[in-house]
């Protein structure tokens, strides 16, 4: 039960389970638990059939049904397990619960029976609250994805962790630990008693921001140019090609670097007002008009894209 287990984050978070903590409210973290006489299916290794050969073609027999909702709480289980297990430590901590078994010191004794280090036992008992909220919003975080929520959680409450999170997976983001990293470091500071309504028009203003490499899910923002910048550009690559001023013409004096001058600062500013998100909400609201917006805008990238895929020059 190492680190390992719960680290594998970058496969993301489907999309389509979750309602979302602005459309069911935010659920009470600490439940009362109840008795249970007998484990769900899907949790233990007994409760999940052996494999076994199709039963035949097409629809599902009654037992195929249920072996496969068993096998899918089973697969469930590795998602929700970083939780359960730090509500247990936590819950074992807090009572001294090992106080009996001769291994006075919490840490060793976590040690001893699951190899579990210090450190990993501390994360877990930071984070379960924030993934047991999450999954009641039907989200399947992932244990080095709620890693990157705690800062949040500790300068502000489970609540504005759980709303960071929420609210890249309602805007059509690809949740994973390095996406939600970015967005954390941009956060602005949050006010005391800020809602999670606050976090998410925060977060939103980052997503918005940002453009369609932190949108996507895929790392930290591209840095791309400004509008105003393509000069900039020019000089930065001239002067690295080690060709200064006195050394040649001013690419700037040409017209035709001019026109790419110009077509870089056009496509930088379209890169800054499109974004996955906004993508999404447009296709929701206007999927014709939308869809075929995106159909141009993606026919007149290819024609810029066959117009600038010229050979290199030998240097």
């Amino acid at each position: 039960m190492g680190s390992d287990l719960f680290s594998d984050d970058e496969l993301g978070t489907p999309l389509t389970t979750g309602t979302g903590l602005m459309g069911r409210g935010y659920p009470g973290v600490v439940q009362d638990a109840s008795v249970v006489i007998k484990a769900p299916v899907g949790t233990t290794l007994e409760s999940i059939p052996l494999p076994r050969p199709p039963a035949g073609e097409g629809e599902l027999s009654s037992d195929e049904e249920e072996t496969f909702e068993a096998c899918k709480a089973g697969v469930d289980n590795l998602h929700k397990a970083f939780w359960i297990a730090g509500k247990a430590l936590e819950t074992m901590k807090t009572g001294n619960l090992h106080r009996n078994s001769g291994v006075p010191n919490f840490a060793e004794f976590i040690w001893i029976n699951w190899e579990i280090s210090e450190s990993h036992s501390q994360r877990l008992m930071a984070e379960w609250r924030i993934g047991e909220a999450l999954a009641g919003l039907g989200w399947r975080p992932r244990e080095s994805q709620v890693r990157e929520l705690t800062p949040v959680a500790k300068s502000h409450g489970e609540d504005a962790a759980v709303a960071v999170y929420d609210t890249l997976a309602r805007g059509g983001v690809r949740v994973t630990s390095s996406a939600l990293k970015d967005v954390v470091r941009q956060l602005p500071a949050i006010p005391s008693g800020a809602v999670p309504a606050d976090v998410e028009r925060a977060v939103r203003g980052i997503l918005e921001a940002s453009g369609p490499a932190t949108a996507s899910g895929t790392g930290s923002p591209t840095e791309i140019p400004a509008a105003g910048d393509a000069a900039a550009v020019i000089s930065s690559t001239h002067e690295s090609a080690g060709q200064g001023d006195s050394q040649g013409p001013d690419p700037t004096d040409s017209e035709d670097v001019r026109r790419l001058m110009q077509a870089l600062a056009s496509v930088t500013d379209a890169a800054k007002t499109v974004n996955r998100p906004a993508v999404r909400r447009a296709v929701d609201e206007h999927p014709e008009a939308a869809m075929l917006l995106v159909k141009e805008i993606e026919t007149q990238l290819g024609k810029i894209g066959r117009a600038i895929a010229v050979r290199k020059p030998a240097r």
